[in-house]
């Protein structure tokens, strides 16, 4: 088995087995948290998940070298500390790079986007809505396809990546865990005005 994984602080590591195991669907996952990125070969039948709240995560798949990647940024870029994989431009290029130098073509690869919830309903700066845009934007201006989409919304959702790019999302609709993302959500918005410049339903959506 092998797996790529960005940590929060600008690590690159690499793992013959998962150090963070998820269950979905009683499915043993690779679970990544705001901050990190995961690759993995679909020969290896391992999953990458994710809660999502206004955070995004972009889904990357090479479809010649059956090879997916997931990451999970908390912001756009921040001029202050861009260094790091909880900023989509440092998330986004510092995946794409370990995903080259495993011999993967931009040709190849195809992308999904997900989360960007709006869970701070009272929040004038809507954190989700940027970081979709920037997810967008990013995609669009190196060449990747963006296939689909499961984004925006007022409520969180758990994200799998599986082989053969399957996606699954389920929205969360429990009381405890939408007030965990509400608060991850007031945390993010304290790190903004400090560094920026510019249980789930069983309601499942393939995407």
């Amino acid at each position: 088995m092998k797996i790529i994984k960005g940590t929060i602080d600008s690590k690159i590591i690499k793992l013959s087995h998962p150090d963070a195991i998820k269950y979905i669907q009683n499915k043993e996952t690779l679970g990544i948290i705001g901050g990190e990125f995961a690759i993995t070969y679909d020969h290896d039948n391992l999953p990458i998940t994710t809660l999502l709240g206004s955070c995004v995560a972009v889904m990357l798949y090479d479809s010649a070298l059956q090879i997916k990647g997931m990451n999970h940024f908390l912001l756009p870029s921040s001029c202050a500390q861009g260094t790091s994989c909880r900023f989509g431009l440092y998330a986004m290029e510092t995946m794409l790079n370990e995903m080259y130098k495993l011999g993967c073509r931009k040709e190849d690869i195809s992308a999904k986007i997900a989360g960007g919830a709006n869970v701070l309903h009272n929040f004038s700066d809507n954190i989700g809505e940027r970081n979709v845009m920037f997810a967008r934007s990013f995609c669009r201006s190196e060449g990747i396809r963006v296939i689909a989409e499961n984004v925006l919304g007022t409520n969180g959702r758990v994200v799998m990546l599986d082989s053969n790019f399957n996606t699954i999302s389920k929205t969360i609709m429990n009381r405890s865990m939408d007030e965990r993302l509400a608060n991850a959500d007031r945390e993010l918005a304290k790190i903004i005005n400090k560094t920026e410049t510019v249980p789930v339903d069983n309601a499942i959506t393939l995407f």
